[in-house]
């Protein structure tokens, strides 16, 4: 069974435009789940273009969102 912890949202977007008011959608529905009883921080993770996740990470301390730029740009 899924815990809250195991949420994750996969974000794509085709225009630039866009990327702030979908990343920010996602992170706002990882606060009221991180809020529900998680305690954890919240994990925007840049995959490629126009392409992220979004969750709750134990490495990030409650109350803090950061960010992880993991896009292979060699391939």
């Amino acid at each position: 069974m899924d815990t809250a912890a195991d949420i994750v949202i996969e974000v794509r977007v085709s225009d630039k435009a866009s990327t702030d008011d979908c990343l920010n959608a996602a992170v706002d529905r990882m606060i009221e789940v991180a809020l529900r009883g998680c305690r954890r921080g919240i994990l925007v993770t840049r995959l490629g273009a126009g392409h992220f996740t979004v969750g709750l990470s134990d490495e990030v301390p409650f109350g803090r969102t950061e960010q992880c730029d993991a896009w292979n740009r060699s391939s």
